[in-house]
């Protein structure tokens, strides 16, 4: 046996697939994704989280605009203005309103109203006054919103005082057609509202807090911060300054802390210029990237250590004999049912071999025994269906000469018997399953000469076929059949009834179609011939049914009877041969 090189070796080969497939791509991988993911990985943080800012903003944005807009409905309201306005308002009165007004929204703790008659509150209790509101709407002519910043309020509940966190809108109460000030309306929201809000945001760390344009506070999630100004903040120069440039409605600022970088998104909430910022450290990011690519390093290295030795282990036991069982596997695939594998190994693929050359031997002898059943079950179904017409016709025919004995004279009784004996010549020989062309129409010829004593020759038959197709081989009664179903059922409807038998090659086929001038069929009784035809009980009548079982049978399935008919026009029945076949005797 010649020595295999080292470098020639299945195992080097693999060895050398594996360090360039796996290792290598691995260690390039890795090493560019040190190099290029952390940016990427920043970058797409940045994008999603100032769209999630922005996403934010805009949900804030839409519900101050509501709060806004509900308010002005109520400034709309004339009933609402005559209460504000009347100076015979009482208090019952317009605490009902206010209370009919609060009832109808869920996000609004209280509405307060002060005016020349005093100050009207419902909702929240507050115990600090509101005299400092009305001087600050005192000189203001119209009832543009005024978001006031988050205060801590003390309110009364029952017996005791809690502490809340408001942020409230103050409008004056315009007649839009006087133009006449009426007073003020405060509107208060919980600062909590605006927590939920943003509370996707604080979810993927960092802090997250809403403030004015000068840095004022007005949502945090810890509330002691609520009030105070970014200037208290360990990084209250570089972000203050930062909110000074933020002239764009949305954006991002970097800036450090004690050497670490930070990353802040804010974007700008229309409604009352107030800023929503979210702030994150850029360590906050590395983490991630960092576990993400320690992971993706171990699993690259577990992954290339199994695969080395993985497909090693399969060169050196698996891979020969596979292969050669593989080889000989596809000689069985194209019909070899000698091939035998040999499998030289003492582990399960001996097993595997042995198994495979049990199942070659097995399949041989059972096609050869399929064959066989095959054969045998053909020939069966061929005599029974020889056996079937043989005494349809011989009874049918007896009886014509019945009734010819009984309306003429003896003479023509031996014409009848010479012709019947002609019929059962052919039919009785069942070791003969084709006959020629010529025969058939031969055969066709003695049945007529019947059928006409029958018929009272009320009936012509014309054979237009040419005299090269006479010798072509064709199985055996498989015209008179048809022919007699047009007699049987042509003669009740015409008077005087033509039957035509010709034929035809068309490329590959003979072609031979029996056409009468009866009164053809409806659609639906060439329905049901056609549904016997094509029935699965081969054996349960004769006539059309048998020949095309039997053609199927001698043919094949894509040859067989076609009906052409119409209602008033006649019948055509084609009938489809392999020429190829006919003459090979099939």
């Amino acid at each position: 046996m010649t020595r295999i090189k080292f470098y020639h070796s299945l195992k080097f080969q693999l060895s050398m697939i594996v360090l360039f497939m796996i290792i290598i791509p691995v260690g390039l991988i890795g090493t560019l994704l040190a190099n290029t993911v952390q940016d990427i990985f920043i970058e797409k943080y940045s994008d999603v989280t100032l769209q999630s800012v922005r996403e934010t903003s805009d949900k804030i944005n839409y519900i101050l605009e509501d709060v806004t807009d509900y308010t002005t409905s109520m400034l709309a309201s004339r009933s609402f203005l005559s209460l504000a306005s009347s100076s015979k308002t009482t208090d019952k009165a317009m605490d009902e309103a206010l209370r009919g007004y609060l009832a109808s929204r869920s996000d609004i703790d209280g509405i307060s109203l002060i005016n020349q008659l005093g100050t009207f509150s419902i909702g929240t209790n507050k115990t600090t006054p509101l005299i400092s509101i009305q001087q600050m709407t005192k000189d203001r002519n119209d009832s543009e919103p005024i978001w006031l910043p988050t205060m801590q309020q003390n309110i009364k509940i029952l017996s005791g005082i809690s502490t809340r966190y408001y942020f409230s809108l103050v409008r004056n109460i315009i007649d839009f057609n006087t133009l006449e000030n009426y007073g003020t309306l405060v509107v208060d929201v919980e600062e909590v509202l605006l927590r939920q809000a943003y509370e996707n945001l604080s979810s993927t760390g960092g802090d997250v807090f809403i403030a004015t344009s000068d840095g004022q506070i007005i949502s945090h999630h810890d509330p002691l911060k609520i009030g105070t100004t970014l200037e208290t903040a360990a990084y209250a120069e570089t972000l203050f300054d930062g909110l000074s440039l933020w002239r764009t409605p949305y954006g991002q600022l970097n800036y450090a802390i004690d050497n670490e970088d930070y990353f802040a998104f804010y974007s700008k909430i229309e409604t009352n210029d107030w800023l929503i910022v979210k702030t994150i450290s850029k360590d906050a990011l590395y983490g991630e990237i960092d576990r993400i690519q320690a992971i993706f390093l171990l699993g690259g290295l577990i992954y290339s250590v199994l695969m080395i030795i993985l497909l090693l282990g399969m060169s050196v036991q698996y891979t020969d004999p596979m292969i050669g069982i593989i080889k000989d596997l596809k000689r069985v695939e194209k019909g070899d049912l000698s091939a035998r594998t040999d499998v030289h190994t003492n582990n399960e693929l001996r097993q595997l071999g042995e198994g495979v050359n049990n199942m070659i031997a097995e399949m041989e002898v059972l096609i050869d025994r399929l064959i066989k059943e095959e054969r045998q079950k053909r020939e069966v179904e061929l005599e029974a269906l020889h056996a079937q017409i043989n005494p349809h016709f011989l009874y049918n025919t007896l009886n014509t000469i019945k009734w010819m004995a009984k309306i003429q004279g003896a003479d023509t009784v031996a014409s009848a018997i010479v012709s019947l004996v002609k019929l059962l010549r052919v039919s009785i020989n069942i070791s003969t399953d084709f006959i020629s062309l010529g025969e058939e129409i031969e055969y066709i010829r003695n049945y007529v000469v019947i059928q006409k004593l029958r018929f009272n020759e009320s009936f012509e038959i014309v054979v237009d076929v040419p005299d090269d197709l006479y010798t072509l081989q064709i199985p055996k009664l498989i015209l008179q059949p048809i022919i007699e179903n047009s007699l049987i059922h042509g003669m009740d409807e015409t008077e005087s009834l033509t039957i035509r038998v010709t034929a035809h090659l068309e490329r590959d086929q003979l072609i031979l179609q029996v056409s009468d001038n009866g009164a053809g069929m409806s659609d639906q009784k060439v329905s049901q011939i056609m549904a016997a035809l094509t029935s699965v009980n081969a054996l349960s009548k004769a006539g059309l049914n048998n020949v095309s079982q039997r053609i199927k049978l001698y043919c094949g399935d894509a040859f067989g009877l076609e009906l052409l008919t119409k209602e008033g026009e006649g019948t055509t029945v084609v009938v489809r041969l392999p020429v190829k076949a006919s003459q090979e005797n099939l």
